[in-house]
């Protein structure tokens, strides 16, 4: 049985937990103080089967994606709760709240010490591998991150070329009429996301309830959250 670690509480992070867990002690760290907030990924799944391997039938009642062209609208905050959920009840060991300080590579294994919520909540912990999907999440307040050296040799999620977008939640109402250069998509709760690479150029009639900054992939079915998924597989089975 191999230790493994997942940083970040991405979906396809959860997801790679889901299936490593099988055969393997894992551990997934998370700098916030709980997976899936602030959200950091669009909440637009083409293919809702996708999910059943992961939910179940009452948590995707719950999550109550709503019918768009070419897909369904959701939280994907709420997403990545139950995910969280779902992959402890399988025995992955979560660590929300946790912030690496160090990573060391010693005879192929990786020396991983951070700390946690309390300022005296600190501990090591010996793995065989990392999957790396730090830059999955957000950093926490006070601009706090990981302390990560990128020259080494870790596992990470890739979703081809990246950039910059602006998300924003607002009242569906106000988005019957979108920029061109807009992605918007509507959720259940009478919101509607709408992303733009790079800056708005659009604001709502009665403001954006939600903001946030992400970084997503230049290619529209990467930024999916069937290629959260898809990516979580493939990292799993690449072990």
């Amino acid at each position: 049985m191999k230790r493994i670690l997942c940083i970040g509480g991405s979906i396809s992070n959860l997801v790679t937990a889901h299936h490593l867990s099988e055969k393997n002690e894992v551990h997934l760290i998370e700098i916030h103080a709980e997976l899936g907030m602030p959200s950091s990924h669009p909440g637009f799944l083409s293919d809702l089967e996708k999910l059943s391997k992961y939910t179940t039938e009452d948590q995707i009642k719950f999550l109550r994606p709503y019918a768009n062209e070419r897909g369904w609208g959701l939280r994907s905050e709420w997403l990545c709760k139950h995910l969280a959920m779902n992959a402890a009840q399988r025995g992955v060991q979560i660590h929300t709240r946790t912030r690496i300080v160090s990573i060391v590579q010693h005879e192929g294994k990786f020396l991983v010490e951070y700390q946690g919520g309390g300022p005296l909540s600190s501990d090591t912990l010996l793995v065989d591998h990392i999957i790396d999907g730090s830059t999955e999440v957000p950093d926490a307040p006070g601009g706090r991150t990981h302390e990560i050296d990128v020259t080494l040799n870790l596992v990470r999620p890739d979703f081809g070329v990246t950039a910059v977008w602006f998300g924003g939640t607002a009242l569906t109402t106000d988005c019957t009429i979108l920029p061109e250069q807009a992605w918007g998509f509507q959720r259940a709760e009478g919101l509607s996301e709408v992303w733009f690479e790079g800056a708005p150029s659009w604001v709502p009639e009665h403001g954006w309830i939600e903001q946030i900054q992400s970084s997503l992939s230049t290619t529209a079915a990467q930024r999916t959250i069937d290629a959260q998924i898809d990516e979580g597989k493939r990292l799993a089975e690449a072990f």
